[in-house]
């Protein structure tokens, strides 16, 4: 089995775009409401499949009795939609957290399609912003974003962006970095690690671990590898021009999923703190699945470890806990990180 995860944000933030459900009552559409009925009860029996083929904690599930509780609220229901509500309400009954299922309209866009307007998606749209600056003489605060797109265009971009900012400030002098993932929600963590791959470094960054295999993560020379498939290749690759650096990074309860997939990255690198607050949790790792009615079964597959094998199942804890100051006042994380590096040799 091969698996390809692509790290998507939290469930909630796609369930909330979900269009409303249709419903169809006995008062002459009777042909109307068994053909969507049937569609509905295909959809639900393609979803499940695929969960008892490839949901990372198969083994412990009771499959009879969810498959035969699931169908008994299909077949209960008047609802056109209520296959994908029924997935979720499986999901709910596992205690999953990480899968959900992506509405068709949000599965196109996220894929490269054009969006409603027919006009292509850009990476202002499906990101959040780079933000960044130089403190002082010797330390850049870079804040990576969360990415909701698999366009290849879309994430050289957010790959190239990372990595133009990273050269500016290496060759302005900087060796002192802030990294910044308390707004991270997740999406494709393919491109956040390309274009962080300058302050990596080459080599293994960790590891996603299933029941069969240990497939690690890697970049090489401006590409991001998940075991020898390459995932992202910056346009220009650089390298730093001083191997010493000093490295914070900050996390918080919104570094979810890919975001956590960086900050995992980072652990094990010398010279490098974590501080803030403990992730969301969301450490495992989800592979996408398109299904019969254009939307796309996100379901986590496997788990994940960092580069010295260690696996992380829950909450990453920071180095240093810090919370931030009510009232949305003084940035205090961000603070200390500065302290801390100006303390570093």
């Amino acid at each position: 089995m091969r698996f390809i995860p692509v790290l998507l944000l939290m469930a909630s933030f796609v369930l909330s775009n979900t269009v409303p459900a249709q419903s169809v009552g006995n008062n002459g559409n009777d042909s109307t409401f068994a053909a969507c009925i049937t569609q509905a009860s295909k959809l639900l029996d393609e979803t499940l499949v695929l969960m008892q083929k490839h949901y990372y904690r198969k083994d412990s599930v009771e499959w009879d009795d969810l498959i035969t509780s699931a169908k008994i609220r299909l077949n209960s229901s008047s609802n056109c939609e209520t296959a994908h509500e029924i997935v979720q309400w499986c999901f709910k009954q596992l205690k999953e957290r990480h899968s959900f299922i992506m509405p068709a309209s949000k599965a196109a866009v996220y894929n490269g399609n054009i969006n409603s307007s027919g006009n292509p998606a850009t990476l202002k749209q499906l990101a959040g912003p780079i933000r960044h600056e130089l403190i002082g003489t010797d330390i850049a605060y870079i804040d990576v974003p969360w990415l909701s797109s698999a366009d290849k265009d879309i994430c050289t971009n957010y790959a190239d962006s990372l990595q133009t900012l990273i050269a500016g400030f290496d060759k302005a002098g900087v060796t002192k970095w802030i990294i910044d993932l308390r707004h991270n929600t997740g999406g494709n963590c393919w491109p956040m690690l390309a274009g962080l791959g300058p302050l990596l470094g080459n080599g293994t960054y960790g590891y996603f671990i299933s029941s069969s295999e240990k497939i690690p993560f890697s970049y090489q020379n401006g590409s991001v590898l998940q075991g020898k498939y390459k995932r992202c290749t910056v346009t220009n690759p650089f390298m730093l021009l001083s191997t010493a650096k000093h490295i914070v990074v900050l996390t918080g309860p919104n570094t979810a999923s890919a975001g956590e997939i960086v900050a995992l990255a980072f652990k094990g690198v010398n010279n490098v703190q974590f501080i803030g607050e403990p992730t969301a949790g969301l450490t495992t790792a989800n592979a996408t699945y398109k299904l019969s009615d254009g939307s796309m079964l996100v379901l986590t597959v496997c788990k994940e470890a960092d580069r010295n094998g260690r696996i992380y199942e829950g909450r990453i804890q920071p180095d240093q806990v810090i919370a931030p100051q009510p009232g949305g006042g003084k940035d205090v994380v961000k603070a200390m990180a500065v302290m801390l590096l100006d303390l570093s040799n």
